[in-house]
């Protein structure tokens, strides 16, 4: 007999992060990729009192099959979920997110996330079958992570830069809000998660204001980071870069590359070596005009997501 039921501190979570990494490369095809945590730290996520995530396990003889655990988001009150199971098990799953629909319903919850990893321009792999076997949809647009080498973008001479300025009057909640607003929620669970509510100096916030209303019409935030701290090859990185434009204001392709523009000279004039970000292909102008700067995916493929859901 298979015997449900949840984690507890006394699981084996080496197990657990095995199962969950094996199905990982498994699904992915990719055996040089691993889970980037381990069994200690899956541990304190769900066995932690203060920790509001719940994992369940399949157990037969003592050998767990299979496992899937569901944190609630950040912003709303969905749930994510990760699992792992041992091949020939799948069927096993369906139980198991019968339970995490379940405690995500108990918290006025809708829905339940997770995320496949995708090839650009890719729409069927191993694991978008997978899930949706289990019911889920994708979403419409995926999310590709893109690289840009400041040193070889060259400045413009005579950008005008009208309307480009550092944000005085916004703020965290206020990015955050105007994300959801603007039917962006996943980016705005990433935005939370990269970035703190209080003002540290490591964060750079830009606003670009409509001409004709003067009002917000996009926002680019960027982080700043050590890479190789404490080596002699030390430098600055820009991460976490995200530039929102407001479906609202309808900018052209030429206005949103005026403003991706300013914001890259910002990072040059901190002299930042690399910007790095992941963006969603919704914003179709937005990828435009980043991959027209120079941005791409060379080996940073395997960081390309699409999100799945289905409703509790």
């Amino acid at each position: 007999m298979v015997q449900i039921r949840a984690v507890t501190e006394c699981d084996d979570f080496e197990a657990i992060y095995k199962l969950i990494n094996d199905t990982f490369q498994r699904i992915s095809g990719d055996q040089k990729s691993v889970y980037g945590v381990n069994g200690e730290v899956l541990k304190n996520q769900y066995c932690n009192p203060s920790s509001s995530n719940k994992g369940f396990i399949a157990v037969k003889d003592n050998t767990i099959l299979a496992f899937m655990g569901v944190f609630p988001s950040n912003v709303t009150k969905n749930g994510y979920i990760e699992c792992g199971f041992l091949d020939g098990y799948e069927s096993i799953l369906d139980e198991l997110l019968s339970k995490c629909m379940s405690f995500i319903q108990e918290r006025d919850g809708a829905k339940i996330y997770t995320f496949a990893s995708t090839k650009f321009g890719q729409v069927r792999n191993k694991g978008i079958t997978l899930w949706e076997k289990l019911g889920f949809t994708s979403d419409e647009y995926a999310y590709i992570t893109t690289l840009l080498d400041l040193r070889k973008w060259k400045e413009p001479e005579d950008l005008d830069v009208t309307g480009i300025e550092p944000a005085i009057e916004m703020n965290y909640d206020n990015i955050k809000q105007i994300l959801i607003e603007d039917g962006e929620d996943a980016m705005a669970e990433l935005f939370q998660n990269q970035y703190s509510p209080s003002k540290n100096p490591d964060q750079v916030i830009l606003t670009l204001r409509d001409k004709v209303s003067n009002e917000f019409a996009g926002i680019a935030y960027y982080r700043v980071v050590v890479s190789n701290r404490g080596s002699e090859d030390e430098f600055l990185d820009a991460t976490a870069f995200g530039l929102h434009i407001r479906p609202k204001y309808l900018l052209n392709l030429d206005e949103i590359r005026r403003f991706l523009k300013g914001s890259l000279i910002s990072m040059k004039q901190l002299n930042l070596y690399h910007v790095i970000t992941r963006i969603t292909l919704k914003n179709f102008d937005v990828f435009a005009a980043m991959v027209t700067e120079g941005f791409h995916n060379e080996n940073l493929e395997d960081a390309n997501v699409i999100r799945l859901y289905i409703s509790v």
